[in-house]
């Protein structure tokens, strides 16, 4: 596969993944400039990440019919169009419409890249290395996002936060409209415009009454959950750090980074610590963590020195780095013959968890802002102790198939796949 089309590919969900974050120290110069209110600094946020969550599946399944390559073209033009017109609004209700614009870009880019890179691999080992570039890089974008849009805002104003996107899409799209076959798979035309719901009909009755199904939504409200807490609490503290602690754009960016940096190591760790405890047990443990995080974050937020704080963001960005890893590989164990509708539904459950965050925490800014993450912590403690439930319920009934298993054998008849036997080193 062509390094430049890799480089091109990974680009656009690099900066899918940057627009998440990059705008939020933006926000408080958008307020004074747009007089956008509480309300209208959330729809800024929530236009991208409703909309993208809403479409992903969507452009998985326009791509399988038509060609993912068209895809990402058009998302990339989307994103385009969409951020030039975030940089020229001259109203809050102008930018909020340019940002669903972004979101619609971005859906598609989310999922197209993703497809053109998994189809484009040589073989399985190829195609681990790429789609591990392709997270890896979506990764970085996060924790860069606020110290990046910090120091946009503090050279130029916070329009630059989009002008930086027009250049670097329109180079990312150079070598995928060059590429000669666009990638085409063929799908019945019957799941356009059913977003998901064919793809769980296509699983069978059989499997949809499966205790792994009841896993996978527990996996999925987790992942939301996680979002919920992580894209609310961005929301509010960068506005905590302009507007109570009177730093700077670029300085608030900096002040974020405690709560970001650790979350690629961690996010390696916590796989060695999946294949220990298994990934349910590994959810509890990030989930405890984090929510231990969140409750110092509240109790140091409110006139403590910013040290404290720091600290604080520290140990909750290290049970998000455990956590989130964990809780996508319990999603995608839980339906091992479906793993697009899985990363799918896992991805958007994400995104609507993280824009109800930030819906939630702007609409409740006047409560005590410790309060509220008091609040968020003790939720994540209290799902770490469904994870463990699920894990112990798992494992029962793995022993139960597997005594199942030896009695047919005894008697002659054959026993069940040996993946079952193994099932026991997810959980």
């Amino acid at each position: 596969m062509p390094r430049m089309l890799i480089l091109g590919l990974c680009a656009g969900h690099f900066l899918v993944l940057l627009d998440v974050t990059v705008v939020n120290v933006a926000l408080p110069q958008i307020n004074a400039d747009l007089q956008a209110g509480q309300t209208g600094m959330a729809g800024v946020v929530n236009a991208y990440t409703f909309v993208l969550a809403a479409l992903l599946l969507a452009f998985g399944a326009i791509g399988d019919r038509w060609g993912h390559r068209r895809v990402v073209v058009l998302g990339y033009l989307c994103f385009f169009l969409g951020s030039l017109a975030c940089s020229l609004s001259p109203t809050i209700d102008l930018l909020v419409a340019s940002r669903a614009l972004q979101g619609v870009g971005a859906a598609a880019t989310m999922a197209g890249t993703l497809a053109m890179l998994s189809e484009s691999a040589a073989d399985e080992r190829e195609r681990s290395k790429l789609v591990g570039l392709w997270a890896a890089l979506g990764g970085i974008a996060l924790p860069i996002g606020p110290l990046l849009g910090g120091l946009l805002v503090d050279v130029g104003n916070w329009r630059a936060v989009f002008w930086l996107n027009l250049p670097v899409i329109l180079l990312a799209l150079i070598p995928i409209l060059v590429q000669s076959s666009p990638s085409r798979t063929s799908v019945p035309s019957r799941r356009l415009g059913r977003g998901g719901g064919d793809l769980i009909e296509d699983a069978g009755p059989s499997e949809s009454s499966h205790p792994m199904r009841a896993r996978f939504a527990i996996a999925c409200v987790i992942a939301g959950l996680l979002n919920f807490c992580v894209l609310g609490s961005l929301f509010l503290l960068t506005q905590y750090f302009q507007d109570e602690r009177g730093l700077s754009p670029f300085q608030a960016g900096l002040a974020t980074l405690p709560a970001l940096l650790p979350l690629p190591f961690f996010g390696a760790l916590s796989g060695v610590i999946s294949n220990r405890l298994g990934v349910w047990k590994t959810s509890a443990v990030g989930l405890i963590v984090a929510g231990v995080g969140l409750g110092l974050m509240g109790l140091t937020i409110s006139g403590a020195r910013l040290w404290l704080l720091s600290c604080a963001l520290v140990v909750w960005a290290i049970g998000v780095g455990i956590l989130m890893p964990a809780i996508v590989a319990a999603a995608m164990h839980a339906l091992p013959q479906r793993p697009g509708l899985a990363s799918g539904a896992g991805s958007t459950a994400r995104n609507v968890g993280g824009a109800l965050g930030v819906a939630v925490f702007a609409a409740l800014h006047e409560v005590e802002t410790g309060v509220l993450m008091a609040g968020a912590g003790v939720a994540m403690v209290a799902a770490a102790f469904l994870c463990m439930k699920v894990q112990q319920r798992g494992r029962a009934q793995v022993s139960s198939a597997n005594r199942a298993s030896v009695g047919r054998e005894g008697s002659g008849h054959s026993g069940p796949p040996g993946h079952v036997i193994s099932e026991n080193r997810r959980h």
